[in-house]
């Protein structure tokens, strides 16, 4: 096979994206990514939340899509605990609570526990994030929800210049790289470990941190460590990306990053390829199929007005008729139909996407 003809062409790296190529890659196809930087999930931390799985109405396949999601995860070392009936009210970075169904690990047991004494731990500088101020909402919600747990707000300071202002990841960026900033962390928080249940920091701990890493560095300590969501990006779904994509990378999926797509190139009723505006003239990928999971920037690779989609998610003309026989839509096409779906949603479009693309014989489908 020629170099830039590919089983399954996937564009788009949100977490629709990356469950379709970890799906077409999981039946041994070739699968190409093409991505122009991570999806919009790196703004939050990658949560399912209970209240995305009652809005999607238990489709049959939800249970399947989200166990292969989880497993994809868990093999790229950001392993997610919960399941779909778990209603855990984990932290917002506005000091309420929101109830999870699932979360990366590192988030997991952030929620109030009668009993419990709990150091919400800041850094000094740091903008964004106010021990205090959380401290004292998550109080008040632990109140409200009968919870008898305290949480204390605490504050070291790292003597490393981390330039200004000092953001999660600038902090995030030392922890990936120099050993010697680690250690200055496990040094700053010991004091504050005594009398302490658990220690709850800003999302900090690396852009590419795998749960090993995160545990070791926890055993180091001698306390559980908990990370909190922060302002958009949040380090954890910026993490959960870097992960995820180089798992992909691991598995065989070949990537093409911070390009864009410019058109698909559709002859008779077929993908031909798709043109991307690389530098000095556009590079062609062909793909026996091609799932497009850009969210409502994928209507306008199109090469004319979507009417919707048919019942295997392919793109249909105004006149009712399908475009590309070989192209299938990850989710909806337009802004206002994809918004408040959440990641759920994403997952589960991602996974039936990749499906259909991976069972389809491209340029030879039965039309």
């Amino acid at each position: 096979m020629e170099s830039n003809h590919f089983d399954v062409v996937v564009v788009g790296a949100g977490l629709s994206g990356l469950a379709a190529a970890g799906m077409a890659a999981l039946q041994k196809l070739r699968v190409a990514l093409v991505t122009t930087g991570p999806g919009s999930f790196v703004l939050g931390t990658g949560c399912v939340y209970s209240e995305e799985i009652a809005n999607l109405d238990t489709p049959h396949d939800l249970g399947e899509a989200i166990a292969f999601y989880c497993e994809m995860a868990r093999l790229a070392g950001c392993a997610y605990d919960g399941d779909l009936a778990s209603q855990r009210p984990l932290p917002t970075i506005l000091g309420n609570f929101e109830r999870v169904a699932l979360t990366p690990h590192p988030l997991w047991n952030t929620e109030p526990r009668t009993g419990s004494r709990t150091a919400i731990v800041g850094i000094r500088g740091l903008t964004g994030f106010d021990e205090n101020f959380m401290a004292e909402r998550m109080n008040e919600q632990a109140c409200v929800a009968g919870t008898a747990g305290t949480y204390i707000p605490r504050q070291i300071a790292l003597s490393r210049n981390m330039g200004i202002p000092v953001t999660t990841l600038r902090i995030a960026k030392f922890f990936d790289s120099d050993a010697g900033f680690r250690a200055e962390l496990i040094g700053a928080l010991r004091p504050v470990v005594s009398g302490f249940d658990r220690i709850l920091l800003p999302s900090m701990l690396g852009l590419c941190s795998s749960d090993q890493q995160i545990a070791e560095f926890e055993q180091e300590l001698g306390r559980t460590i908990c990370e909190m969501p922060t302002l958009p990006p949040c380090i954890q779904g910026l993490r959960l990306f870097h992960r995820l994509t180089s798992h992909l990378q691991q598995i065989g999926v070949e990537s093409f990053s911070g390009f864009p797509v410019e058109a698909l190139v559709i002859r008779d009723g077929l993908c031909a390829s798709l043109r991307i505006a690389s530098p000095g003239h556009p590079l062609l990928l062909r793909g026996e199929s091609v799932v497009l999971a850009a969210g409502h920037q994928s209507v306008n690779l199109l090469p004319e007005t979507c009417a919707g989609l048919d019942r295997q998610a392919r793109p249909l003309a105004p006149n009712g008729t399908v475009m590309a026989w070989n192209v299938f839509v990850a989710g909806k096409l337009r802004r206002h139909e994809s918004e408040s779906e959440g990641n759920a949603a994403e997952i589960l479009a991602g996974y039936r996407a990749g499906k259909l693309a991976a069972a389809t014989e491209g340029y030879h489908a039965v039309r």
